[in-house]
């Protein structure tokens, strides 16, 4: 049977002596539905900086992800807006035809410099299949403890290396003598 303890709105509850032979506890209990929020916890990060985007049908057998720009909410569900290039405007997620669902994606933490790695691809040319290397820029650590190489193609442009299906290794610098 739980302790009672005295309230204003119960005076019939008389509180405990606290003299020579009673001793007052040195760890109160907490109150009831009072749940202890640890300092060391994960802060609550807002739903519009989390990562999600909108997965949507390419026709290429692999899914387009659309970053959700805004969230709505209504009484019942959070609605996501991507920005429809073709239209030149934001439009709700899941009433483009395309859709196909959300999906939390990890947020990066940090970057840490290529360091002479070199990402290689396998390209079919008329000419046969020949591999080509592109330096890794940098490697990104994401939330989730994932570390993801990027490159830099001959324009000058970044690139997920692992985000086509061409690549075919990712190796470290050749040593030094």
């Amino acid at each position: 049977m739980p302790e009672e303890h005295p309230t204003h709105d119960n005076p019939s509850r008389s509180p405990r002596a606290i003299g020579p032979t009673a001793m007052a506890p040195s760890h109160p209990s907490p109150p009831q539905n009072v749940h202890p929020f640890p300092a060391t916890s994960t802060p609550v990060v807002p739903v519009a900086e989390q990562g999600w985007v909108a997965l949507m049908d390419s026709g290429s057998g692999r899914p387009e992800a659309c970053e959700i720009v805004d969230w709505y909410r209504s009484d019942t569900e959070l609605i996501g807006y991507v920005h429809d290039a073709q239209r030149g405007r934001i439009i709700r997620a899941d009433l483009h035809p395309d859709f196909l669902g959300y999906e939390l994606r990890p947020r990066v933490v940090t970057a840490l410099p290529g360091m002479g790695w070199t990402a290689y691809y396998r390209m079919d040319t008329p000419m046969g299949p020949i591999t080509q290397s592109r330096p890794v820029l940098a490697w990104l650590v994401h939330d989730d403890g994932t570390v993801l190489p990027y490159d830099v193609d001959h324009d000058g442009l970044v690139y997920c290396s692992t985000d086509t299906d061409n690549l075919d290794r990712v190796e470290p610098p050749a040593p030094t003598r």
